[in-house]
């Protein structure tokens, strides 16, 4: 396939029906812990639980009531874990080196059998890394969980709303613990695991090396983009890359014009409910939405942070996916191989 096609079938729109019930649940998950932000004067700690809130809703499998919210809560607990444990290390970065290579270890060996195992732990890697490499969080740690308790609070009982109100088709899922004992009973996924390790510590090494601002962000990357095939990380990391730049252009845009935190929230509100539909349409439209996203949260909660965030996280981001661009490389030898022969 020539590399116009691969362009084209990256950025192809999916036929799909719209997730109504997803989509409505995300704006609601994300738009009212910001509401309690504004109502309580504690804006910069209400982001947290709006970004819990979007995470919950990319980790809900959406099947029986019963089994979602068992879900829901065992996500949590792996979430608030996770966030702890990085804010007890961040006085000692050292610390999470090895922490970061566990992780990635596992969530290599998990990629490819379900997306409820593989996102529990991605996210809690990324609740850690947040943690970890963000020192002032642990001055607000308390705030922070008390919004994370509202969030999941608020999550559920939109859950059930939602679910009496729009009746869909369950979604089975496969337990955790069969999945896990998967993942480690394949030994062809070996290669890929470590590499994914040992490239996200290097990743982490760099950041710190070059005095990256935000280097959750580029690590964070490394481990959404790199898949188990080569032909998907490559992919993956140019839909990354279109989402990001687009979703940081129209939102800065918008907060050119817009400032005021009251103002922010119906434009998060309708980047959280196109998420999910941008999600099943194709990559790059989804990282758009979550991006926006990200950037108005920033401006909600710190409307004096660094005017060039917009710039650092497409840097960020684009540097996280050449490194996995380079880890894939190393994973699968005969890609570059391929490519020389080409």
């Amino acid at each position: 396939m020539s590399l116009k096609n691969h362009i084209s079938d990256s950025l192809r729109l999916q036929k799909a029906p719209s997730p109504w019930p997803r989509m409505i649940l995300c704006a609601l998950s994300v738009t009212l812990p910001l509401i309690a932000g504004v109502l309580s004067k504690e804006e910069r700690s209400s982001i947290y639980g709006a970004l819990l809130g979007f995470i919950l809703i990319l980790n809900d499998h959406f099947g029986p009531l019963k089994q979602r919210v068992v879900h829901l809560l065992t996500a949590f607990l792996f979430l608030a874990i996770a966030f702890g444990l990085g804010l007890l290390i961040s006085d000692t970065p050292l610390l999470l080196l090895p922490l970061l290579f566990i992780m990635a270890f596992i969530l290599g060996k998990t990629k490819g059998l379900g997306l409820e195992l593989e996102r529990l732990i991605l996210f809690s890697t990324f609740q850690l890394l947040n943690a970890a490499l963000t020192p002032h969080l642990k001055g607000h740690a308390f705030k922070l969980f008390l919004y994370a308790g509202f969030s999941l609070a608020n999550y559920l009982v939109c859950l059930c709303i939602v679910y009496l109100g729009m009746k869909h088709a369950p979604n089975f899922q496969r337990s955790k613990r069969d999945e896990l004992k998967e993942a480690f009973s394949r030994n062809e996924s070996h290669r890929y695991a470590f590499t994914l390790a040992g490239v996200s510590v290097c990743g982490l090494l760099l950041s710190n090396l070059f005095h990256v601002e935000r280097g959750q962000w580029m690590v964070g990357t490394i481990l959404i983009v790199m898949m188990p095939s080569k032909t998907q990380s490559f992919q993956r990391s140019f839909q990354r890359i279109v989402g990001t730049f687009t979703g940081v252009v129209l939102s800065t845009i918008l907060l050119y014009f817009v400032k005021d935190p009251v103002h922010i929230i119906p434009f998060a509100a309708l980047a959280a409910f196109l998420a999910p539909l941008g999600l099943i349409k194709n990559y790059w439209l989804g990282n758009t939405f979550i991006a926006a996203l990200i950037m108005l949260f920033l401006q909600f909660g710190t409307p004096d942070a660094h005017e060039n965030l917009g710039t650092l996280r497409i840097i960020d981001i684009s540097m996280g996916c050449i490194i996995g661009a380079i880890g894939t490389v190393i994973a699968f030898p005969d890609s570059l191989s391929r490519f020389f022969r080409k």
